[in-house]
């Protein structure tokens, strides 16, 4: 009976360094001869994600990457239609797109892969609380699959969760060189705050580090579990 594998999680702003640390991370176990599988799991993307960009196809509405649809649906002015989206999209994520990839998590876990998850349940949270107070959205129907997705979590709680940050200005030089049309610097410093209130997460601060010691940080806290 092969060993269960971890589930590992990395959080953090975007342009931040999860992408790249996570692929070196995943390399790294892979020579040392562990198993590996890497899982994506962030609010309104996979069959929510198609919705939007669907939408705002239909509505001619020119989405240039890497802007996100929901972003320029609202900001055309269709907040009405950006409110459904938001609602529906919700309802797609915890009752389809979420449990199928922590199904997923599951069964691979049970044959010894060990996940490393780029964003968590964490970061879906805080987009729904984010998404709600920005576009004012007071239908009752928002709470069913808030409540929903917190159940998730306390169900499925990672073994080890890793929050990548960066100070503003270190961000704001990232996503200049990435290109990064919509980087939401306001978002960015709610999901700081709300993450950095997160009890058993190991807080990387990467501001002017290196890739190779932010690797490190991560190896020291990931492979004492894993090994």
């Amino acid at each position: 009976m092969p060993r269960r594998g971890k589930l590992i999680a990395f959080l953090g702003p975007v342009g931040v360094g999860k992408s790249t640390i996570i692929r070196y991370l995943a390399h790294v176990l892979r020579i040392r001869g562990l198993k590996v599988s890497t899982v994506f799991i962030k609010a309104f993307h996979g069959p929510a994600y198609v919705l939007w960009v669907l939408v705002a196809k239909l509505l001619g509405i020119n989405i240039k990457k890497p802007c996100a649809p929901w972003f320029v649906i609202s900001r055309s002015g269709r907040l009405g239609l950006a409110k459904i989206l938001t609602i529906v999209s919700m309802y797609l994520d915890v009752f389809f797109s979420i449990p199928i990839k922590l199904m997923k998590i599951r069964l691979i876990r049970g044959i010894g892969y060990h996940i490393i998850s780029e964003e968590y349940l964490h970061s879906t949270l805080l987009d729904y609380a984010y998404s709600i107070a920005s576009l004012k959205i007071k239908n009752r129907f928002v709470s069913i699959p808030t409540h929903i997705l917190n159940a998730l979590l306390s169900k499925n709680v990672p073994d080890n969760t890793i929050l990548l940050m960066a100070d503003a200005p270190e961000l704001r030089r990232r996503w200049t060189i990435r290109g990064y049309g919509d980087p939401q610097p306001y978002y960015v410093a709610i999901q700081q705050k709300f993450l950095n209130k997160l009890g058993r997460a190991l807080i990387i601060d990467s501001t002017n580090m290196s890739i190779k010691k932010t690797l490190n940080k991560v190896l020291d806290e990931v492979v004492r579990d894993v090994s």
